[in-house]
Protein backbone atom coordinates (compact mmCIF):
# COMPACT_ATOMS: atom_id res chain seq x y z
CA UNK A 1 0.00 0.00 0.00
CA UNK A 2 1.01 3.67 -0.90
CA UNK A 3 2.39 5.69 2.11
CA UNK A 4 -0.72 7.98 2.58
CA UNK A 5 1.14 11.49 2.37
CA UNK A 6 2.42 10.27 -0.74
CA UNK A 7 -1.01 9.58 -2.02
CA UNK A 8 -2.66 12.84 -0.43
CA UNK A 9 -0.03 14.82 -2.31
CA UNK A 10 0.32 13.24 -5.39
CA UNK A 11 -3.90 13.78 -5.57
CA UNK A 12 -3.25 17.42 -4.72
CA UNK A 13 -0.32 18.88 -5.73
CA UNK A 14 0.11 16.69 -8.71
CA UNK A 15 -2.60 18.10 -10.21
CA UNK A 16 -1.74 21.96 -11.93
CA UNK A 17 -4.89 23.49 -10.16
CA UNK A 18 -3.83 22.68 -6.99
CA UNK A 19 -0.36 23.27 -8.20
CA UNK A 20 -0.10 26.42 -9.04
CA UNK A 21 -1.18 28.26 -5.87
CA UNK A 22 1.02 26.18 -3.80
CA UNK A 23 3.92 26.80 -5.84
CA UNK A 24 3.44 30.56 -6.17
CA UNK A 25 3.40 31.47 -2.82
CA UNK A 26 6.91 29.79 -2.00
CA UNK A 27 8.65 30.62 -4.81
CA UNK A 28 10.29 34.33 -4.94
CA UNK A 29 7.70 37.00 -6.35
CA UNK A 30 9.79 38.21 -8.91
CA UNK A 31 9.87 34.64 -9.93
CA UNK A 32 6.41 33.87 -9.76
CA UNK A 33 5.12 37.01 -11.94
CA UNK A 34 7.84 36.13 -14.19
CA UNK A 35 6.12 32.64 -15.21
CA UNK A 36 2.74 32.30 -17.26
CA UNK A 37 1.02 30.27 -14.75
CA UNK A 38 -2.28 29.49 -16.93
CA UNK A 39 0.55 27.52 -18.91
CA UNK A 40 1.25 25.05 -16.26
CA UNK A 41 0.81 21.49 -16.73
CA UNK A 42 2.12 18.02 -15.37
CA UNK A 43 4.51 16.60 -17.48
CA UNK A 44 3.86 12.78 -18.52
CA UNK A 45 6.70 9.99 -18.68
CA UNK A 46 9.63 8.86 -16.68
CA UNK A 47 12.16 11.55 -16.15
CA UNK A 48 13.55 9.56 -13.23
CA UNK A 49 15.91 6.72 -13.02
CA UNK A 50 14.49 3.54 -11.02
CA UNK A 51 16.96 3.86 -8.69
CA UNK A 52 16.09 7.50 -7.85
CA UNK A 53 12.74 6.46 -7.85
CA UNK A 54 12.99 4.58 -4.55
CA UNK A 55 13.39 7.32 -2.63
CA UNK A 56 11.42 10.24 -4.32
CA UNK A 57 7.48 11.47 -5.21
CA UNK A 58 8.03 13.52 -8.03
CA UNK A 59 5.86 15.48 -9.93
CA UNK A 60 7.20 17.76 -12.91
CA UNK A 61 5.41 20.22 -14.58
CA UNK A 62 6.68 22.35 -17.48
CA UNK A 63 5.46 26.36 -17.39
CA UNK A 64 6.48 29.03 -19.62
CA UNK A 65 7.88 32.32 -19.44
CA UNK A 66 5.72 35.56 -19.58
CA UNK A 67 5.67 36.32 -22.95
CA UNK A 68 7.68 33.77 -24.02
CA UNK A 69 10.78 34.94 -24.12
CA UNK A 70 12.95 32.32 -21.70
CA UNK A 71 11.37 28.82 -23.39
CA UNK A 72 10.37 26.44 -21.15
CA UNK A 73 10.91 26.05 -17.47
CA UNK A 74 10.69 22.91 -15.63
CA UNK A 75 9.43 23.05 -11.88
CA UNK A 76 10.19 20.51 -10.16
CA UNK A 77 7.90 19.74 -6.58
CA UNK A 78 9.45 16.99 -3.93
CA UNK A 79 7.59 15.69 -1.11
CA UNK A 80 10.06 14.28 1.07
CA UNK A 81 8.10 13.19 4.62
CA UNK A 82 10.78 11.55 6.40
CA UNK A 83 10.92 12.13 10.48
CA UNK A 84 14.26 13.71 9.88
CA UNK A 85 15.77 16.25 7.55
CA UNK A 86 18.02 14.46 5.05
CA UNK A 87 21.36 15.68 4.93
CA UNK A 88 22.05 15.04 1.49
CA UNK A 89 18.95 16.41 -0.15
CA UNK A 90 20.84 19.31 -1.87
CA UNK A 91 22.94 16.41 -3.51
CA UNK A 92 19.76 13.81 -4.33
CA UNK A 93 17.97 17.09 -5.72
CA UNK A 94 21.02 17.61 -7.77
CA UNK A 95 21.29 14.21 -9.26
CA UNK A 96 17.33 14.42 -10.15
CA UNK A 97 17.93 17.75 -11.79
CA UNK A 98 21.00 16.38 -14.27
CA UNK A 99 18.95 13.29 -15.05
CA UNK A 100 15.74 16.17 -15.87
CA UNK A 101 18.28 17.99 -18.55
CA UNK A 102 19.73 14.36 -19.67
CA UNK A 103 16.11 13.76 -20.73
CA UNK A 104 14.94 16.63 -22.63
CA UNK A 105 18.54 17.33 -24.34
CA UNK A 106 17.59 13.48 -25.47
CA UNK A 107 14.21 14.93 -27.10
CA UNK A 108 16.49 17.74 -28.12
CA UNK A 109 19.15 16.94 -29.87
CA UNK A 110 19.85 20.15 -31.32
CA UNK A 111 19.44 22.31 -27.89
CA UNK A 112 21.70 25.54 -27.06
CA UNK A 113 20.58 26.43 -23.71
CA UNK A 114 19.05 23.76 -21.19
CA UNK A 115 15.08 24.70 -19.53
CA UNK A 116 15.80 26.11 -16.11
CA UNK A 117 14.67 23.17 -12.99
CA UNK A 118 13.06 24.56 -10.32
CA UNK A 119 13.12 22.20 -7.08
CA UNK A 120 10.80 23.02 -3.99
CA UNK A 121 10.74 20.50 -1.09
CA UNK A 122 7.30 20.71 0.65
CA UNK A 123 8.05 19.65 4.17
CA UNK A 124 6.09 19.05 7.16
CA UNK A 125 7.50 17.39 9.98
CA UNK A 126 7.12 19.05 13.52
CA UNK A 127 10.98 19.93 13.95
CA UNK A 128 12.25 22.75 11.65
CA UNK A 129 14.04 21.91 7.97
CA UNK A 130 17.71 22.33 8.77
CA UNK A 131 19.27 20.74 5.89
CA UNK A 132 21.81 22.45 3.18
CA UNK A 133 20.20 24.49 1.33
CA UNK A 134 22.75 24.49 -1.03
CA UNK A 135 25.26 22.00 -2.53
CA UNK A 136 28.56 23.47 -2.60
CA UNK A 137 27.76 23.82 1.15
CA UNK A 138 28.25 20.28 1.49
CA UNK A 139 31.70 20.06 -0.55
CA UNK A 140 34.38 19.74 1.69
CA UNK A 141 36.59 23.08 0.85
CA UNK A 142 39.07 24.48 3.70
CA UNK A 143 37.45 28.23 4.56
CA UNK A 144 40.32 29.97 3.95
CA UNK A 145 40.50 28.91 0.72
CA UNK A 146 36.77 29.17 -0.52
CA UNK A 147 36.83 32.58 -1.73
CA UNK A 148 39.63 31.51 -4.42
CA UNK A 149 37.66 28.30 -5.08
CA UNK A 150 33.99 29.76 -5.34
CA UNK A 151 34.18 30.25 -9.51
CA UNK A 152 34.49 26.45 -9.88
CA UNK A 153 32.22 24.58 -7.23
CA UNK A 154 28.88 23.90 -8.36
CA UNK A 155 26.13 25.85 -7.02
CA UNK A 156 22.63 24.63 -6.78
CA UNK A 157 19.95 25.64 -3.98
CA UNK A 158 16.71 24.92 -3.73
CA UNK A 159 13.61 25.75 -2.21
CA UNK A 160 11.61 24.83 1.31
CA UNK A 161 7.97 25.06 2.06
CA UNK A 162 8.65 24.48 5.75
CA UNK A 163 5.34 23.62 7.45
CA UNK A 164 6.42 22.89 10.75
CA UNK A 165 6.95 26.95 10.50
CA UNK A 166 4.16 28.54 9.17
CA UNK A 167 1.18 29.01 11.72
CA UNK A 168 -2.22 27.60 10.76
CA UNK A 169 -3.71 30.82 10.26
CA UNK A 170 -0.76 32.03 7.45
CA UNK A 171 -1.86 28.43 5.86
CA UNK A 172 -5.38 29.83 5.43
CA UNK A 173 -4.05 33.23 4.27
CA UNK A 174 -2.52 31.85 1.35
CA UNK A 175 -4.93 33.13 -1.02
CA UNK A 176 -3.19 31.88 -4.41
CA UNK A 177 -3.88 28.24 -3.42
CA UNK A 178 -7.04 26.50 -3.59
CA UNK A 179 -9.78 25.17 -0.67
CA UNK A 180 -8.39 21.67 -1.48
CA UNK A 181 -4.66 22.96 -1.16
CA UNK A 182 -5.21 24.29 1.85
CA UNK A 183 -7.35 21.58 3.52
CA UNK A 184 -4.52 19.14 2.27
CA UNK A 185 -1.71 21.84 3.79
CA UNK A 186 -3.24 21.73 7.11
CA UNK A 187 -3.32 17.58 7.27
CA UNK A 188 0.02 17.40 6.26
CA UNK A 189 1.27 19.96 9.12
CA UNK A 190 -0.99 17.62 11.64
CA UNK A 191 -1.45 14.48 10.10
CA UNK A 192 1.81 12.98 12.37
CA UNK A 193 0.97 15.12 15.60
CA UNK A 194 -1.72 13.41 16.84
CA UNK A 195 -3.73 16.64 16.45
CA UNK A 196 -8.00 15.81 16.57
CA UNK A 197 -9.28 15.99 13.36
CA UNK A 198 -12.39 17.05 14.66
CA UNK A 199 -10.96 19.84 16.94
CA UNK A 200 -9.10 21.44 13.73
CA UNK A 201 -11.90 21.03 11.35
CA UNK A 202 -14.31 22.68 13.76
CA UNK A 203 -12.15 25.57 13.33
CA UNK A 204 -12.02 25.33 9.90
CA UNK A 205 -15.60 24.30 8.72
CA UNK A 206 -16.27 27.04 6.32
CA UNK A 207 -12.95 25.46 4.96
CA UNK A 208 -14.26 22.21 4.55
CA UNK A 209 -17.36 23.63 2.96
CA UNK A 210 -15.62 25.00 0.34
CA UNK A 211 -13.89 21.98 -0.62
CA UNK A 212 -16.96 20.07 -0.76
CA UNK A 213 -18.62 22.80 -2.59
CA UNK A 214 -16.17 23.05 -5.44
CA UNK A 215 -15.71 20.77 -8.79
CA UNK A 216 -15.25 17.17 -7.54
CA UNK A 217 -15.36 18.21 -4.02
CA UNK A 218 -17.26 15.28 -3.33
CA UNK A 219 -13.71 12.88 -4.57
CA UNK A 220 -11.76 15.51 -2.75
CA UNK A 221 -13.15 14.99 0.67
CA UNK A 222 -13.24 11.47 -0.04
CA UNK A 223 -9.31 11.79 -0.40
CA UNK A 224 -9.26 14.11 2.76
CA UNK A 225 -10.86 11.17 4.87
CA UNK A 226 -9.14 8.58 3.44
CA UNK A 227 -5.89 10.14 4.46
CA UNK A 228 -6.77 10.53 8.07
CA UNK A 229 -7.99 7.34 8.09
CA UNK A 230 -4.93 6.21 7.41
CA UNK A 231 -2.63 8.13 9.50
CA UNK A 232 -4.51 8.20 12.88
CA UNK A 233 -6.52 4.81 12.57
CA UNK A 234 -8.35 5.68 14.85
CA UNK A 235 -12.28 4.34 14.93
CA UNK A 236 -12.92 6.48 17.55
CA UNK A 237 -12.24 9.67 15.96
CA UNK A 238 -13.72 8.68 13.03
CA UNK A 239 -17.08 8.60 14.69
CA UNK A 240 -16.24 12.06 16.46
CA UNK A 241 -16.10 13.26 12.69
CA UNK A 242 -18.97 11.93 11.39
CA UNK A 243 -21.67 13.25 14.05
CA UNK A 244 -19.48 16.44 12.97
CA UNK A 245 -19.91 15.88 9.15
CA UNK A 246 -23.86 15.28 9.83
CA UNK A 247 -23.84 18.51 12.38
CA UNK A 248 -21.71 21.22 10.16
CA UNK A 249 -21.47 19.74 6.45
CA UNK A 250 -24.29 18.23 5.71
CA UNK A 251 -26.13 14.53 5.10
CA UNK A 252 -23.53 14.14 1.93
CA UNK A 253 -20.22 14.79 3.77
CA UNK A 254 -21.64 12.47 6.69
CA UNK A 255 -22.10 9.75 4.41
CA UNK A 256 -18.13 9.83 3.03
CA UNK A 257 -17.23 9.87 6.66
CA UNK A 258 -19.48 6.71 6.76
CA UNK A 259 -18.29 5.46 3.80
CA UNK A 260 -14.26 5.74 4.79
CA UNK A 261 -14.96 4.55 8.40
CA UNK A 262 -16.70 1.09 6.94
CA UNK A 263 -13.42 0.84 4.80
CA UNK A 264 -11.41 1.40 7.75
CA UNK A 265 -12.96 -1.30 9.69
CA UNK A 266 -13.37 -3.52 6.55
CA UNK A 267 -9.64 -3.29 6.35
CA UNK A 268 -8.70 -3.93 10.01
CA UNK A 269 -10.75 -6.90 9.86
CA UNK A 270 -9.05 -8.49 6.83
CA UNK A 271 -5.93 -7.65 8.24
CA UNK A 272 -6.61 -9.42 11.26
CA UNK A 273 -7.74 -12.29 9.13
CA UNK A 274 -4.42 -12.41 7.13
CA UNK A 275 -2.76 -12.00 10.36
CA UNK A 276 -4.51 -14.63 11.87
CA UNK A 277 -4.01 -16.66 8.68
CA UNK A 278 -0.19 -16.02 9.46
CA UNK A 279 0.17 -17.30 12.49
CA UNK A 280 -1.57 -20.08 12.11
CA UNK A 281 0.86 -21.18 9.16
CA UNK A 282 3.74 -20.08 11.68
CA UNK A 283 2.35 -22.68 14.15
CA UNK A 284 1.38 -25.10 11.82
CA UNK A 285 5.22 -24.99 10.46
CA UNK A 286 6.14 -25.08 14.00
CA UNK A 287 4.11 -27.86 15.53
CA UNK A 288 5.50 -29.80 11.89
CA UNK A 289 9.44 -29.01 12.82
CA UNK A 290 8.49 -30.82 16.57
CA UNK A 291 6.87 -33.64 14.95
CA UNK A 292 9.92 -34.05 13.03
CA UNK A 293 12.66 -33.81 15.39
CA UNK A 294 10.79 -36.10 17.99
CA UNK A 295 11.26 -38.74 15.06
CA UNK A 296 14.74 -38.29 14.38
CA UNK A 297 15.49 -38.59 18.07
CA UNK A 298 13.79 -41.84 19.06
CA UNK A 299 15.42 -43.32 15.97
CA UNK A 300 18.86 -41.75 16.15
CA UNK A 301 19.03 -41.97 20.19
CA UNK A 302 16.38 -44.98 20.82
CA UNK A 303 15.50 -45.42 24.39
CA UNK A 304 17.60 -41.91 25.32
CA UNK A 305 14.31 -39.50 24.31
CA UNK A 306 12.50 -39.46 27.57
CA UNK A 307 9.18 -37.38 28.13
CA UNK A 308 11.13 -34.65 29.49
CA UNK A 309 13.10 -34.27 26.37
CA UNK A 310 9.46 -34.19 24.53
CA UNK A 311 8.46 -31.78 26.42
CA UNK A 312 11.47 -29.22 25.81
CA UNK A 313 10.99 -29.85 22.00
CA UNK A 314 7.33 -28.84 22.31
CA UNK A 315 8.40 -25.66 24.58
CA UNK A 316 11.13 -24.87 21.74
CA UNK A 317 11.23 -21.64 19.73
CA UNK A 318 11.59 -22.02 15.78
CA UNK A 319 14.87 -20.91 15.68
CA UNK A 320 16.09 -23.73 18.59
CA UNK A 321 14.30 -26.60 16.39
CA UNK A 322 16.34 -25.35 13.73
CA UNK A 323 19.45 -25.63 15.55
CA UNK A 324 18.71 -29.25 17.07
CA UNK A 325 17.71 -30.17 13.53
CA UNK A 326 20.74 -29.19 12.00
CA UNK A 327 22.52 -31.12 14.33
CA UNK A 328 20.54 -34.56 14.09
CA UNK A 329 23.14 -36.64 12.02
CA UNK A 330 26.62 -34.97 13.47
CA UNK A 331 25.92 -34.38 17.27
CA UNK A 332 27.61 -37.66 19.08
CA UNK A 333 25.16 -37.43 22.16
CA UNK A 334 21.75 -36.62 22.72
CA UNK A 335 23.06 -33.82 25.37
CA UNK A 336 25.17 -32.41 23.08
CA UNK A 337 22.45 -32.32 20.39
CA UNK A 338 20.38 -30.70 22.72
CA UNK A 339 22.98 -28.26 24.20
CA UNK A 340 21.70 -24.56 23.93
Amino acid sequence: MSNPHDALFKAVLGSPEHARGALQTVMPPVLAESLDWATLARCQGNFIDTALREHLTDVLLSVAWRGGGGGEALVYVLFEHQSTCDRSMAFRLLRYTVRIWERWAAEHPDWKTLPLVLPVVLYHDDAPWSAALSFDALLDVPGSLRPWIEPYLVRFSYLVDDLSEIPDEQLRARAAMTALTQLAMLCFKHGRRGTSFVDLFSRWADLLRNVIGARNGREAFAQVMKYIADVTGDRDQFEELQSFAGRELGPEAKDIVMTVAEQLRQEGEQKGRQEGRQEGRQEGRQEGKQELLVRQLHKRFAGQVTAEVEQRVAAASVEQLQVWGDRVLSAATLAELLAD
